[in-house]
């Protein structure tokens, strides 16, 4: 399903009718089933268009988690002086993961939005502007002391050019809306 990479609230939406084709799992269709094939259907029909990047302009990049799911989107500057997406980004959290703290749920949702826009985002000409509403976020790029899991995260981002700002989630309800 190569579109749902671009429609928001995939891993949520879509967790019910996964969870019908897992191992050991009898088949059982109710509400919750049907209420969830209705809003993925209604997802894929109202898909947002999505701009092509353009490697001279500034990239922007919002995350967001949620305990279930992580979300970011890729955008750029356009012509009408607005962010306009480029992608998104939307997994859900699996194994180990799902037991992460918020502040390294965060950190891995950054990760991979680096890893997974890599081609854009390395080597770009202006610094990418990393949107989060994790406050202590904003200081972990700066921070002297890590973990063995926060230094092999912190290797992985040393090659992008990039600042990370803090935009309390009520400002910026786009990346909490993909999590959700």
């Amino acid at each position: 399903m190569q579109k749902a990479l671009h429609i928001k609230g995939i891993p949520e939406v879509s967790r019910p009718l996964h969870n019908l084709v897992k191992k050991d799992t009898p088949w059982r269709w109710d509400t919750r089933e049907q209420e969830a094939f209705k809003g993925l259907k209604e997802a894929i029909t109202n898909t947002l268009v999505l701009c092509h990047a353009n490697p001279t302009k500034p990239y922007f990049l919002e995350t967001d988690t949620s305990s279930t799911a992580l979300g970011s989107i890729l955008s750029q500057c356009q012509e009408d002086g607005c962010l306009h997406p480029l992608g998104f980004l939307l997994e859900s959290f699996k194994g180990a993961k799902q037991n992460y703290n918020t502040h390294n749920k965060e950190l891995l949702a950054i990760i991979h939005s680096f890893e997974y826009w890599q081609i854009f985002l390395e080597g770009t000409l202006h610094p990418i502007t990393m949107f989060t509403n994790h406050r202590n976020l904003e200081y972990w790029k700066e921070s002297r002391t890590f973990n063995r899991c926060h230094t092999q995260w912190h290797l992985l981002l040393a090659g992008y050019n990039f600042q990370i700002v803090y935009c309390p989630g009520k400002q910026s309800g786009k990346p909490d809306a993909l999590s959700c």
